[in-house]
């Protein structure tokens, strides 16, 4: 979709989540609970049986409270003012579970548009397409790719914005809710921000212009990134963040880190990390390692030379907040770099933002 598609949307949503809330591959429905209200999206309730009856953001620990987690859909369409079901999981390969078809169906003979970020595509569901037409209602498949794509062609060079790009280590390192907290805090300090998301979630949650790059063919990643970017450029926008996907040393997904890298050709990246990690997310099975951070580092400046990594974003699933600051002072003293979470110190980050903004002297 292009970007007055994308902004147009709103919802007041249920959101799907069964076995999933608070876990990694739920990360679609922990984002939005933790931003619900903040562009796109009010979370109204999150489907989980296995918390029913708990506040979603007391189950997180973090971000927005007053949402019911509930145990079915009959549940949840007893809250009242809602008019979309959002499947919320982020599952490796993108597939629909079984057991959530009999969700999707009793939402939309209840009139509930629906929200997907998976690969299958549920607007092309015969079942679903059926009954969407029959009771009048929308799908919206987030990662359905857009036409007319396009190859990188250097004009991400001439634009005028500070591009900064959130990447990472790994999968499911922060970049979601490092990305959001940074734009939050430089709007705070006056800045016109742009955010162009790369995944789903952040295109639900409130990205202002972007694609699923992982839905399109890898010759045209750089070439839709960097087209996100000059479009919030010419809109006047004074700093753009990309939300980056994954890792450049990742053997799956790297082809994607990459483009994203290409497209953006940032001023800056805040590099989001996990540094108790011992195997890569979803990967822990084959016994795929995590590297060192010092090579993910050097990967990024072999491809990038002139960027400089200017934060290291840490947060660590269930982790106090003292193991992470301790963690983040380490982190600090052995790479040089400044190092928070951006949960609890996002100014930290936004700082040394800031002072690298006014040295490249641009805006």
């Amino acid at each position: 979709m292009d970007r007055e598609e994308l902004r147009k949307l709103k919802a007041r949503a249920i959101v799907l989540a069964e076995g999933k809330l608070g876990e990694l591959t739920g990360k679609t429905c922990n984002i939005l609970v933790m931003y619900s209200g903040w562009r796109r999206v009010i979370v109204r309730s999150v489907i989980d049986s296995r918390y029913s009856g708990r506040d979603a953001g007391d189950v997180l620990g973090i971000g927005f409270r007053g949402i019911p987690v509930v145990s079915n859909i009959e549940e949840a369409l007893n809250v009242d003012d809602v008019d979309t079901l959002i499947v919320g999981i982020s599952p490796v390969g993108g597939r629909l579970p079984e057991k959530y078809r009999e969700y999707i169906r009793k939402a939309i003979e209840n009139r509930l548009n629906i929200w997907s970020g998976l690969h299958i595509f549920i607007s092309e569901d015969s079942e679903f397409r059926k009954l969407a037409e029959k009771y009048g209602v929308e799908i919206v498949d987030f990662r359905k790719p857009p036409k007319n794509l396009r190859i990188w062609d250097s004009s991400i060079l001439k634009t005028r914005c500070i591009r900064i790009l959130v990447s990472g280590t790994d999968c499911s390192v922060g970049k979601n809710v490092t990305s959001i907290e940074i734009v939050r805090e430089l709007e705070r300090r006056g800045y016109k921000v742009g955010l162009v998301g790369t995944g789903q979630t952040m295109l639900m949650v409130g990205a202002d212009a972007g694609t699923v790059v992982d839905a399109i063919p890898a010759d045209f990643v750089p070439g839709e990134v960097e087209k996100h970017v000059v479009d919030l450029d010419k809109e006047g926008y004074q700093i753009v963040i990309v939300e980056g996907q994954a890792s450049l040393l990742h053997p799956a997904y790297s082809q994607v880190t990459l483009g994203i890298y290409y497209g953006t050709m940032p001023h800056m990246v805040v590099l989001c990390h996990d540094p108790w990690r011992v195997y890569r997310e979803s990967f822990e099975h084959i016994g795929l390692k995590m590297p060192d951070i010092e090579d993910e580092i050097k990967a990024i400046k072999i491809h990038i030379p002139s960027t400089e990594i200017v934060a290291i974003s840490v947060m660590g699933k269930d982790r106090k907040v003292e193991d992470v600051e301790n963690m983040c002072e380490i982190l600090e003293s052995r790479l040089g770099i400044p190092s928070a979470d951006p949960r609890h110190n996002v100014k930290k980050i936004v700082d040394v933002i800031e002072d690298k903004i006014k040295k490249i002297e641009k805006l």
